[in-house]
Parts: C-alpha cells; sequence; structure tokens
C-alpha cells in the first residue's frame, strides 16, 4: 500500500501485546466484590476510557464503590500489570522506524490514559519515535471521534491524509466514518471480532513483521 504523509496508532491490541492485561485487571478486582466479569462487559468497555470503564462496572455490577474510587484501582493495577505483562508486539519497532523512515509523522491515539500509554511506550524503548501522545477525553473512548480529531488538528492534517492503525472493530468504524484510511490489526485476543475489523476497515496487517517486508518489496 501506499502509506499517507501521517499516521495515527492506537496502543493497546496494536502496538502492545496487553489487551488481555485489561480483562485480567477488571476480572481481578471485580472479584474483590464476588462480581463475575464477562467477555460481554470486555467487549463494552473494550473502547472506553478507565473513567467510563469504571462507571459502567460500578452501575452494571451494583459495586459498592464510586466510579472515582475504582478509576483509581483500576489505573494502580495497570500500572502494574504495563510492567510485567504486556509486551511490545514482534515487528513494531522495525515498523515505525520504516514508516519514519519514509517520512510518516507518527503520534499515538489511545483509550488509555497518556501517563499510563507514556511510561508504556517509554519501558518498551519506542516512545521517541511518536511526535506526541493522547488520550481520549470523553468516557465513551474511541466510541467517538474525539481524539482521532484532535490527533489531526495537532498533526496539522485534513483525514485523508492520515493512517489510523486500529485492533477494535469499534474504533475502525468510528475513525473510517470520519474521514480517515483505517488499518485493521489483528490481536490474537480480540481475534474473534476480526472478521468485523476486515469488514469495516480499508485495508488490514495480520502481523506488522510481514507488514514491514511488504512495504519494503
Amino acid at each position: 500500500m501506499q502509506l499517507l504523509p501521517y499516521a495515527i496508532l492506537d496502543m493497546d491490541g496494536t502496538l502492545l501485546d496487553s489487551s488481555g492485561m485489561w480483562d485480567d485487571v477488571a476480572r481481578d478486582l471485580l472479584a474483590q466484590w464476588n462480581a463475575v466479569y464477562t467477555p460481554r462487559q470486555g467487549d463494552d468497555t473494550m473502547t472506553m476510557t478507565i473513567d467510563g470503564a469504571a462507571a459502567y462496572f460500578v452501575e452494571q455490577c451494583h459495586l459498592p464503590v464510586t466510579p472515582q474510587e475504582l478509576a483509581q484501582q483500576i489505573r494502580d493495577r495497570a500500572r502494574d500489570a504495563y510492567g510485567t505483562t504486556a509486551t511490545l508486539k514482534p515487528g513494531v519497532r522495525e515498523a515505525l522506524d520504516l514508516m519514519r523512515a519514509k517520512g510518516v509523522t507518527l503520534c499515538v491515539a489511545s483509550g488509555t490514559e497518556k501517563p499510563l500509554v507514556d511510561a508504556a511506550l517509554e519501558k518498551f524503548g519506542v516512545l521517541d519515535r511518536f511526535a506526541f501522545t493522547l488520550s481520549c477525553e470523553t468516557p465513551q473512548g474511541k466510541a467517538e471521534p474525539e481524539v482521532y480529531l484532535r490527533a489531526a488538528e495537532k498533526l496539522g492534517a485534513a483525514p485523508g491524509q492520515i493512517m489510523v492503525f486500529e485492533d477494535s472493530p469499534v474504533a475502525v468504524q468510528t475513525a473510517r466514518a470520519a474521514g480517515f484510511y483505517t488499518i485493521g490489526v489483528l490481536d490474537e485476543h480480540t481475534r474473534p471480532h476480526w472478521q468485523e475489523v476486515r469488514s469495516n476497515a480499508d485495508t488490514t496487517l495480520e502481523n506488522w513483521t510481514d507488514w514491514c517486508a511488504e512495504q519494503q518489496a
């Protein structure tokens, strides 16, 4: 494919193998109150912010804490998990360097909060590849285009000049509807949604290593 001048990349499930980590965080926290974490809840909260997910769980599971208290517990658990559980996907570092070498300006737009994003990307040694990182500012996260439009404004580019790399079908659909060129990224944790991602995205990549080879062919 012909690379566009700009790229917005998701982090969890796209750059990092970390989607399952978030399920573990939610499952462990809910178990404190004998609440059972379900796949449906995972789907519902996949693209939400931490605050949005916390409010969702408090309401859905009738938890005896405030959304703010649960959100802080989620942040604390996630910070630890990024240090012990998450990994950089194979080929990501090479893909980022390849795009930069071809003149693509890169940024990250994540449903995860910026301090966690920056700490995780710094840990894996790739934070310096990005012009900036952004986090969603609406509780519904990437069900709304807010973070993509804000990234486009910061890049100084129109959506049609920007590639968006995402593993979530909801995020792919949102970005494409807003006029961005979408590239669906296969994530093993969300493989059950892969057909939906493929249907919604402009194009797809199943792993970063092969994608790099295709770009260099």
